[in-house]
């Protein structure tokens, strides 16, 4: 039903941005004779230049036409690809420029458009520039996103949505460097359908949903010269509302099939407006080709009111008829935020460089909330019950600082040699207060309830790393990170975490090798503050990433080439599983570790070749494959913990696939100006945990690609 509704929104919304993209480009074409009121000027004698009202052009189209074959799983095959049959656009240019550097309008003008029609995504660039007056950019794209997995949420967490979002930036006098005035704006519009969930007395009910969401940015600003330093500053306005609606198609009996939980009608807006202010300034000068400073500080301030009205009706977990349970919820939140950045880099010799940046990020969070219900009940005899009211409200204030130092120093050796060493600092403090008042309990010593929290936090880590030439055509470099990571949670310890990477490249004759290695382990450590008091909790994830790849070019005709990629995770997560009622304790415990496998290898070849002047092709066949925990299934284990009973569970999981992608193209030159490709792509992928989600896709295609205008013959 999900694909249904979105099919024609698709197809129209498609159509209109395509619309947009082909007319802006074909416009550019037919306004090039009129843009210098001149009569096309002969081509320079021995040359190929093209003009168009004293342009040259320079231009390229192509567009052609898709098919499909597919087999499986339709919902899969979108939410990863969504390449759909028909009509597409692919890469294509159109260049002007003026024969003597000054144009009527404009000097130069370069539009580009892809991936309209048949592609999931699309965009459309135009720059145009007069030089000494202007600079103009703007960007136009369209993403078609689909997401709808039976294997996630029970299939009940889906969209299917157009996302339009564009902006545009102008420059006056760019080329002034005493001073440069700019302006811009941006807009983003996301609509579509799809389905999440809501959970009501004590289960979970499939919600249909009705995306909506956009906004606003525009900017203006100046940056130029001034006593030897440059500076910018910007001026920002942003709004954006989110008016998306969610609502039960028909009565449901709930996810759990057990108890009495059914709703017979749900509705739920929660309208959300925002307004946010930024400026942005910042400033950067060189001493004496000794010293380089940059410092940019940005403030800005978000303030949101938001309302949510949810109405339901059905039946509760004690099987009372609900007639109606109404919520009204009301909010508003500002969000004043500043943020400092100072670089300073001194060359103490040629050889010796010493860096430093510091970073500040202070900001608070402060808003309110007002909540109302109002429930009218039965029984399940159908005699009316106490109406339940229930009102509060609550305030909260957050207060965030962050500085962050790093240091570091660099020396050169020789052209073979090179080293680099430093040091980062981090400092966090936490302001919470804020209080929870229940009006509809009387006043007491705990309502309203005040808090105060306080939390503070530090980090230390030590970077390092290094750039080693064994011979000319060899290079190596490596650097690791070993430390403390700012936790994003508060009262949760720090990660502790060692990276470390290394790359080498090297080049004989006609061959070239690539190798790299990364490493990463992260650890998050904590310790229980319930019973059992003491129980040391100790997230470990490990993860390794390998990968090389080779190129061979032994004459400029022919190219292969080839690589293999290696991912391994490992994660592994202490828990307690909560199946008494009443908490675990010393004794009686149920407790368990969960775990995560990636073992993931990823590998290709492809060839490109001419074997002919008028013939040209490429293929490669790409292979994914993830083996993921292999044979190791989620247990129940016997607890030998001395003086405790109970069992030691534990929970595998992992994600293993096999994806393979073979493709081919054949471009065939057909004139000096003309290019005709023929291309064939084929998706295998399976799900080895859930085999209903496979599909196979096979996808030809053709196109063709016009040149026109200056120098369409030397390709």
């Amino acid at each position: 039903m999900l694909i249904q509704n979105g099919k024609s929104n698709n197809v129209v919304g498609t159509g209109r941005l395509l619309f947009i993209g082909l007319l802006a480009f074909g416009l550019a074409v037919l306004c090039v004779p009129s843009a210098s009121g001149q009569s096309p000027s002969p081509s320079p004698s021995g040359s190929d230049q093209d003009l168009m009202g004293g342009y040259k052009v320079t231009a390229v189209v192509e567009f052609g036409w898709r098919w499909r074959s597919l087999d499986g799983n339709v919902n899969k095959y979108r939410s990863d690809l969504n390449y759909k049959p028909g009509f597409r656009s692919f890469d294509s240019n159109i260049l002007l420029q003026s024969d003597t550097g000054k144009g009527k309008y404009f000097d130069s003008l370069l539009i580009s458009n892809s991936g309209w029609g048949a592609d999931p995504n699309g965009f459309l660039r135009v720059n145009m520039e007069k030089i000494g007056i202007y600079k103009l950019n703007t960007n136009i794209r369209r993403i078609n996103y689909f997401n709808n997995l039976s294997n996630h949420a029970l299939n009940q967490h889906t969209q299917n949505t157009n996302r339009d979002v564009g902006d545009f930036d102008i420059t006056f006098l760019p080329q002034n460097e005493l001073i440069r005035f700019t302006a811009g704006g941006s807009w983003s519009k996301n609509k579509g359908p799809g389905f999440t969930t809501a959970r009501a007395y004590g289960d979970e009910f499939p919600i249909s949903s009705r995306i909506n969401a956009k906004s606003n940015d525009f900017r203006v600003g100046a940056e130029g010269k001034l006593l030897g330093f440059g500076w910018g500053l910007t001026q920002g306005f942003r709004v954006f509302k989110e008016r998306s609606y969610y609502e039960l198609t028909a009565p449901h009996q709930g996810n759990n099939p057990v108890g009495t939980a059914a709703l017979a009608t749900f509705s739920r807006s929660f309208p959300i407006d925002g307004r946010a202010y930024f400026t942005s300034f910042n400033l950067h000068r060189t001493i004496a080709e000794k010293l380089d400073f940059t410092g940019r500080v940005i403030y800005s301030n978000t303030s949101t009111t938001s309302s949510m009205l949810e109405l339901i009706s059905g039946r509760d977990a004690s099987n009372n008829f609900i007639d109606l349970d109404r919520f009204t919820i009301s909010g508003d939140a500002k969000r004043p935020q500043t943020r400092a950045d100072i670089g300073l880099t001194y060359n103490v010799t040629r050889s010796f460089r010493i860096s430093n940046t510091f970073s500040l990020d202070t900001f608070a969070v402060h808003g309110g909330e007002f909540f109302h219900q109002e429930q009218i009940r039965r029984n399940a005899a159908g005699n009316p019950l106490s109406t339940v009211f229930s009102r509060s409200a609550a305030y909260r204030v957050n207060a965030y600082k962050k500085y962050v130092n790093t240091i570091e120093g660099d020396y050169q050796f020789n052209n073979k040699l090179g080293v680099h060493i430093g040091y980062r600092y981090t400092h966090r403090k936490i302001d919470h207060t804020g209080y929870d008042n229940v009006l509809t309990s009387p006043p007491s010593s705990t309502n309203p309830r005040q808090f105060t929290e306080i939390e503070e936090n530090g980090t230390n880590t030590l970077i390092a790393g290094m750039k080693i030439k064994p011979v000319k055509n060899w290079s190596i470099f490596w650097d690791v990170e070993h430390g403390q990571a700012d936790n994003v949670f508060t009262r949760v310890e720090n990660y502790k975490f060692t990276n470390f990477r290394v790359r080498s490249k090297v080049s004989v004759n006609k061959f070239s090798f690539d190798f790299s290695a990364i490493a990463k382990n992260n650890s998050n450590p904590s310790v229980s503050v319930t019973v059992p008091s003491g129980f040391n909790y100790v997230t470990d994830v490990r993860s390794r990433v390998f990968s090389g790849s080779a190129t061979w070019d032994p004459i400029s005709e022919l190219s292969i080439g080839g690589g293999y990629t290696y991912r391994r995770l490992t994660s592994f997560t202490p828990v307690i599983f909560p199946v008494q009622i009443t908490p675990p304790t010393t004794t009686v415990s149920n407790f368990g570790f969960s775990q995560f496998f990636m073992r993931d290898h990823y590998g290709y070849v492809e060839m490109s070749a001419r074997p002919h002047k008028r013939v040209s092709l490429f293929a490669t066949y790409r292979m994914n494959k993830d083996t993921g925990q292999g044979d190791l299934v989620s247990a129940v284990i016997a607890n030998t913990t001395p003086n405790t009973t109970g069992v030691f569970q534990n929970v595998i999981g992992s994600y293993p696939i096999d994806f393979r992608t073979p493709e081919f193209r054949i471009v065939f030159r057909l004139h000096r100006n003309v290019d005709w490709n023929v291309g064939y792509q084929y998706y295998n992928f399976k799900d080895i945990q859930t085999p209903l989600q496979n599909y196979k896709a096979h996808l030809p295609f053709t196109s063709l690609r016009i040149y026109f205008g200056n120098g369409a013959a030397d390709r």
